[in-house]
């Protein structure tokens, strides 16, 4: 592709083509601890009200019960990403226990560590996926496997990718397959070489004394991100793929999977996951048919972040990844990605309030190529200033999340800090004189009642006007605004509708 970029730089840069750069698209898992007021796991079941979570596709729990999992889907653009997060977390809220919460943070409250690493650990009611629990928790222990986190799926404009293909790199490859493989594992290979800087900016799990004996003694603590240092959440030193070359990944991946190294794909932990058309697809099926999207899995819960995780965050995410398309890989690739592997390793073991020389220097760099990056493709004011929050962080440690994080902790303690947050989400959320708060702009109350009890059911729902709710091939349809008759309660409207709703479980 190097030698097509000036072509490539002059297509993007106007015209329709320019619009549609700046047009990706989201999709979210956030795993959560649901804990009690006092900082303990919580004790009570999988909230009764939801669906099964095996079929339902938005709402799940992870290694454990406790693990709450909320799901948006493929979302185009940050805002509206964010808002179902929302949306989910407030329907969670309002199916919890007085006395229950969904912790802000990616490590657990030290009382979970301290007292509840058994239950936690056998707290597991799917029996679908008991046998692989199991396995995790015998290979990589309690504690790894319950730190929470965001996964960040992403994609590109579609249009965008085909017109790529069809004016400008159809003739240097076989397939739009093998152009989309090309241009998706470039990207991943990109986020790996920085992810450092990502660590730095948004690593925030700094506070160490719920795992502390789990640390070296030479390293000082508290550190900025212990889930994305070497002893949180990743496989095996000796289980890591590399990014080096896409065959590579796939070979060493396949390899894992055919000797029993790995149970199943799903065990794979890495920063970049490659996803095909289908969930259940094979990693040579999904190059083979083309990656369709990629996922991100090394950012931790933002506190800061109503839902967990911010727009700025994903639209820094989206600038970066959209300067790829355009920037050079580096000559030396496969030393450069085990100095990015270093190199991020000890940002994440690093005080949260630190930063080195390299850091500032190359961080500031790239900042600058991000910037003109901006202008020449007339990058929309959102990105801008998640560009200018993201210098300010760098020109400052204590403003990243993990030194507003450490801060806060130098004031009391975590459980206090953790507790304060979560109080105040729930508080806003129960208390709401809206059933969905964050929609409560586009749908009438009645339709927002409508839009939760799906979303609990597990129907598949595609916002917009008119709303739509999908049961396998059927679709039914809604003014925004309409005022329904409810009046035998939202759940009896919506079996009338897919009376084969009935009787579903909450396994």
């Amino acid at each position: 592709m190097a030698e097509k970029r000036a072509e490539l730089l002059e297509l993007l840069s106007e015209g329709p083509l320019n619009e549609r750069m700046f047009n990706a698209s989201f999709g979210l898992r956030l795993e959560e601890h649901r804990i009690l007021t006092n900082g303990r796991a919580s004790r009570y079941e999988y909230p009764k009200n939801l669906s099964s979570r095996k079929t339902n596709p938005y709402l799940a729990s992870g290694f454990s019960d406790n693990m709450m999992e909320f799901i948006t889907p493929i979302t185009r653009g940050s805002k509206a990403t964010c808002q179902q997060l929302r949306v989910l977390e407030q329907i969670v809220d309002s199916q919890m226990h007085e006395d229950e919460r969904i912790w802000p943070l990616s490590l657990a409250p030290a009382p979970e560590y301290q007292h509840d690493l058994e239950f936690v650990g056998n707290n597991y009611s799917q029996p679908w996926n008991k046998e692989y629990t199991n396995y995790l928790r015998e290979k990589y222990g309690i504690k790894r496997m319950m730190l929470g986190g965001a996964h960040i799926g992403f994609n590109l404009d579609q249009e965008l990718l085909d017109t790529l293909y069809e004016q400008i790199f159809k003739d240097d490859f076989t397939s739009q397959a093998a152009f989309q493989n090309t241009v998706y594992f470039k990207m991943a290979q990109c986020f790996c070489l920085w992810r450092w800087l990502f660590t730095y900016l948004y690593g925030a799990s700094p506070v160490s004394e719920a795992v502390e004996h789990d640390m070296p003694e030479h390293i000082q603590l508290p550190v900025r991100s212990f889930r994305n240092s070497t002893y949180g959440y990743d496989n095996l030193p000796a289980e890591r793929p590399s990014y080096v070359s896409l065959d590579g990944f796939v070979d060493q991946i396949s390899k894992y999977l055919e000797d029993g190294t790995y149970y199943g794909p799903q065990e794979f932990f890495g920063p970049v996951r490659l996803h095909g058309k289908h969930d259940d697809d094979s990693l040579r099926q999904i190059v083979k048919d083309g990656i369709q999207f990629i996922s991100f899995r090394s950012f931790d819960l933002d506190p800061f972040a109503k839902g967990g995780i911010s727009e700025d965050t994903l639209n820094f995410l989206e600038l970066f990844m959209l300067y790829t398309l355009v920037s050079p890989m580096p000559e030396n690739l496969s030393e450069k990605m085990q100095q990015a592997i270093e190199r991020n390793n000890e940002v994440a073991l690093q005080a949260p309030d630190e930063q080195t020389d390299w850091m500032r220097e190359e961080a500031m760099n790239l900042i600058e190529k991000l910037g003109e990056f901006c202008e020449q493709f007339h990058a929309p004011r959102e990105y801008k200033l998640a560009l200018s929050f993201v210098k300010r962080r760098v020109e400052d440690p204590t403003l990243t999340i993990g030194g507003q994080v450490a801060e806060k902790l130098a004031k009391g303690d975590l459980l206090s800090f953790g507790l304060k947050i979560a109080n105040d989400r729930y508080t806003s959320f129960v208390r709401s004189t809206h059933p969905l708060q964050a929609l409560a702009s586009q749908y009438s109350d009645s339709v927002q009642k409508l839009i939760k009890i799906a979303i609990m059911n597990g129907v598949h729902v595609e916002f917009g006007d008119p709303l739509k709710l999908r049961v396998g091939e059927r679709i039914e349809t809604f003014e925004a605004q309409a005022d329904l008759d409810l009046s035998r309660g939202a759940q009896d409207y919506l079996l009338n509708m897919f009376p084969e709703l009935e009787g579903t479980t909450n396994e």
